[in-house]
């Protein structure tokens, strides 16, 4: 069995950037961008190979596994200095999805399609994910940002308690789940645009709904931090690849002989891609990647999946939706359309995300200047 040597490194100390996880992350905007795009037609494909491909929505569920880890495994070891922890936060998700939220808007009345100062709003402060009727309004897809950022929110109080006592680790999850099942129970007394609007809505849309995925990152990153450390059996990578190939393809096998009937729908679907994909797939990948020096692993970390996984947060905002539409619109092609897409996408994390990025976090995360002595 041979460690990475991102894993760890001879003096003991951990690094807390692994390249093949930055090329996962590549893989996951892909496959959305399949699932979002199918190319595989029922009539001329399949419905086996269709509903395959439909269920690739799972690229989500990698994300927010990755974003459970990656924080728990950067936060979890110590006390969380907040100032510093919520202006990184802000400065790495916030400005480009406000300035691309802002000319989605722009498109969309240009296009001369309705637009609304309220779903605007709800759209740049992360709150439309909370409500049905506003889940799908500006960036589609950015419905899971509010997830994200809500996660987000909520971990450096959930990593104070998981320090404490590691089983707040099942705790929490099992306790968002509750609470979530709660407010869909009250709000369904009052419908309000959707808010919390259905048991559906909750398990696909929502944090208390979606935490599971998060906490397996966040379990995995405590056991890691604990000393599991460079210790690995040499098979986690392709046991955790087989374990979600498997999950895609009971996904599939739910898939109704409808376009759009996903397997996901269905109360089966949700708890496999909610919690056995995260527990049974993800998580043991991103163990293996982190501590297994395999051909995965290498693959992952190559120079051009590290980039595209650089620049996927850009490629995620924009591969579906009035950008997409218009480069579709120049170019004719869809095959043209993706291409254009992976380099805009670039180019808007090289000179956008990036520079905004480290200029917010020196600015945000400044210790406040003390306060003047009196004179006396």
């Amino acid at each position: 069995m041979q460690t990475s040597p991102t894993a760890a490194r001879p003096d003991g100390a951990r690094r807390d950037y692994f390249p093949a996880l930055t090329g996962l992350r590549a893989v996951a905007a892909g496959l959305v961008l399949l699932h979002h795009f199918n190319p595989f037609a029922p009539e001329r494909f399949g419905w086996r190979l269709h509903s395959l491909a439909a269920e690739t929505h799972i690229g989500v569920t990698v994300f927010f596994v990755l974003s459970g880890f990656l924080i728990g495994y950067r936060y979890l070891g110590q006390p969380v200095a907040l100032r510093r922890y919520f202006a990184n936060r802000f400065a790495r998700i916030y400005p480009l999805y406000f300035l691309l939220t802002t000319l989605t808007f722009a498109l969309l009345r240009w296009q001369g399609k309705p637009v609304f100062l309220g779903e605007y709003l709800l759209n740049i402060t992360f709150l439309r994910g909370l409500f049905e009727q506003y889940v799908y309004t500006g960036i589609g897809q950015g419905w899971s940002l509010t997830v994200e950022e809500m996660f987000y929110l909520s971990a450096p109080l959930a990593f104070l308690l998981i320090r404490r006592n590691a089983r707040w680790l099942w705790v929490l999850p099992l306790a968002l789940v509750a609470v979530g099942i709660g407010l869909v129970l009250l709000c369904r007394l009052h419908p309000w645009h959707g808010l919390f609007g259905s048991f559906d809505f909750l398990f696909q849309f929502t944090y208390p709904g979606r935490a599971v995925e998060f906490f397996v990152g966040v379990g995995l990153a405590w056991w890691l931090r604990r000393g599991a450390g460079p210790w690995a059996p040499g098979w986690l990578t392709y046991v955790g690849a087989m374990g979600v190939l498997l999950c895609l393809g009971a996904l599939s096998l739910l898939h109704g002989p409808q376009i759009g009937a996903f397997g996901v729908l269905r109360p089966a679907g949700m708890f496999l891609n909610n919690v056995l994909l995260p527990l049974l797939g993800i998580g043991p990948l991103l163990w293996g990647l982190v501590q297994e020096n395999t051909w995965l692993s290498r693959w992952l970390s190559s120079r051009p999946l590290v980039l595209l996984g650089k620049s996927s947060y850009a490629f995620y905002l924009i591969h579906m939706g009035a950008v997409q539409e218009l480069v579709h619109r120049w170019l004719g092609s869809s095959f043209l359309t993706v291409l254009a897409l992976y380099g805009l996408s670039m180019a808007l994390y090289w000179l956008i995300e990036e520079p905004l990025n480290h200029w917010l976090r020196r600015a945000l995360g400044r210790p406040a200047p003390a306060a003047p002595a009196l004179v006396r």
